[in-house]
């Protein structure tokens, strides 16, 4: 996916949040992506951010199923990505994905460079240096 492609498909509110539908083959569905951005000077897509993008649309179906041994259950569905431009001063590109496991109960799956991490229990990016 270019930077066009997905700016025009971003719809940016006042509440410095894109939202846009990225239509992932691997799985033949769409799966709604929120985009934090400061919006300094405008509202745009940064190029980490589109890497980001394009490392998850490029992931294939063994990638996918590592998600139930992270989650230790088949049953998931994937909710939304998260990509935020914080993200951008790592080495390494980053992304979210948030999953729900049962009614009620979601995870949110760290994605570096195109690969499932792990569950984000709140500290990983902390643990971080830039």
């Amino acid at each position: 996916m270019t930077k066009k492609e997905l700016s025009i498909n971003t719809k940016w509110d006042e509440f410095e949040m894109g939202t846009c539908r990225i239509f992932v083959e691997t799985l033949n569905q769409y799966i709604p992506t929120l985009f934090f951005q400061d919006h300094k000077p405008k509202p745009t897509i940064s190029n980490k951010m589109l890497q980001s993008v394009n490392d998850i649309l490029a992931m294939d179906m063994d990638e996918f199923n590592r998600l139930e041994e992270i989650l230790g259950t088949k049953e998931y569905k994937i909710k939304e990505i998260h990509i935020d431009q914080d993200n951008d001063v790592y080495d390494d590109i980053y992304s979210e994905i948030l999953v729900q496991t049962a009614p009620n109960v979601q995870a949110s799956i760290i994605v570096r460079d195109g690969t499932f991490l792990c569950v984000n229990d709140g500290s990983f990016f902390d643990s971080l240096t830039v």
